[in-house]
């Protein structure tokens, strides 16, 4: 492990502050500015609640996975001396690498049931189920890859594209990079990006126009909107053609009918 492993990881300037003084103020002094008479400003003005970017932690945090990587089959007692050797756990910045070493290896490891447990921050779980890449084997103290839950994610993956398919042939929800109020819908052969927003709660509110059944909804027309998009107090209120590109990357194609 290199000696200055602690600097590499987080101690680099922290960046966004360009952007955030180049905000700096205004969204503040928009909500307490004063009326004619003088009299609508606040008693008290907040300082973070009106931040708009705030400057983030520059941690580069590869170099020490890239590490623990390599110690695949190794005695977890001789890689934790090797990372304490060059690291002063008394220091704040220096503790910060022991947080993320724990996020990356399961190290509180027991035999339960013929299968390996690991503690969490939600009680014990096996390891099958958890995120991280390593454990440490609680009979043999050795670092082992976490086979099974990577397993057992790809597992998962392949059953939520499953169901999403066999749910909407004409709908793609859940992918990678795509926002919880997107879904990808096929009209009339076409495939569109579609802008979801919730609908009002009230039963008696005026019909908002959908952009994918292409007429008016409202909360009443529940049943066609979770056939449509799987919940029933949505509406499309956009949508855009996706370019061809983005299509053939998830094996799709367009086709006017």
């Amino acid at each position: 492990m290199r000696d200055d492993m602690s600097k590499v990881l987080v101690e680099a300037p922290r960046s966004g502050r360009h952007y955030v003084r180049a905000l700096d103020g205004t969204r503040r002094a928009r909500r307490n500015r004063l009326d004619h008479d003088g009299e609508s400003a606040p008693p008290r003005m907040g300082i973070c609640r009106d931040a708009i970017e705030r400057k983030r932690f520059g941690e580069h945090l590869n170099p020490l996975y890239r590490y623990l990587s390599k110690q695949i089959h190794r005695p977890w007692a001789k890689v934790y001396s090797e990372l304490t050797a060059n690291a002063d756990r008394r220091n704040t910045v220096q503790e910060h690498v022991f947080q993320h070493i724990r996020s990356h290896v399961a190290i509180e490891t027991f035999w339960r049931d013929g299968q390996v447990f690991a503690h969490s921050y939600l009680g014990p779980e096996p390891q099958a189920e958890s995120g991280t890449e390593l454990y440490v084997h609680p009979l043999t103290g050795i670092v082992l890859p976490n086979r099974a839950g990577a397993k057992a994610r790809q597992h998962r993956k392949a059953q939520r594209a499953a169901r999403n398919d066999m749910a909407h042939p004409d709908r793609r929800i859940g992918l990678p990079g795509m926002p919880v109020d997107r879904q990808w819908h096929r009209v009339k052969g076409i495939w569109y990006e579609v802008a979801l927003c919730l609908l009002e709660v009230d039963t008696a509110a005026a019909p908002v126009y959908d952009a994918v059944l292409g007429q008016f909804v409202n909360r009443d027309s529940r049943k066609e909107l979770v056939a449509t998009y799987g919940y029933g107090d949505v509406y499309a209120w956009s949508k855009r053609q996706l370019p061809t590109r983005t299509l053939r990357r998830h094996g799709l194609t367009s086709q006017a009918e």
